[in-house]
């Protein structure tokens, strides 16, 4: 039977789990059971059948499939912007993610 060879990784490197748990213990509780809200799951999901390409590759000449629904001004807890339909958009996760790091401060950004 084979055996897995062991992984090195260098001392103080943490996994993405323990990271992501960080996180989470980080972000405001409420913001957090508003994405975990039954409302807001199947609104997530008509908008991404409504649509379905990610807006920042089309502006960019790209097609690709969306499957995040992203404020597009960031509603820090602001549940008014929170439902705001008018104020999301489709983005995939590589958009979406360099987004959300530009305005959050992720990767060395400063925070917008």
């Amino acid at each position: 039977m084979a055996v897995r060879t062991p992984i090195h990784r260098p001392v103080g490197r943490r996994d993405k789990r323990e990271t992501d748990r960080d996180y989470a213990r980080k972000r405001d509780p409420a913001v957090l059971a508003l994405y975990a809200s039954t409302r807001w799951k199947r609104a997530r999901k008509l908008f991404l059948a409504q649509h379905p390409l990610c807006a920042e590759c089309q502006r960019q000449g790209r097609v690709s499939a969306a499957n995040t629904v992203d404020h597009i001004i960031p509603h820090r807890g602001d549940t008014e912007r929170f439902w705001d339909q008018d104020g999301w958009q489709a983005l995939c996760a590589s958009c979406h993610s360099r987004k959300t790091a530009a305005e959050d401060g992720g990767f060395g950004n400063k925070r917008r």
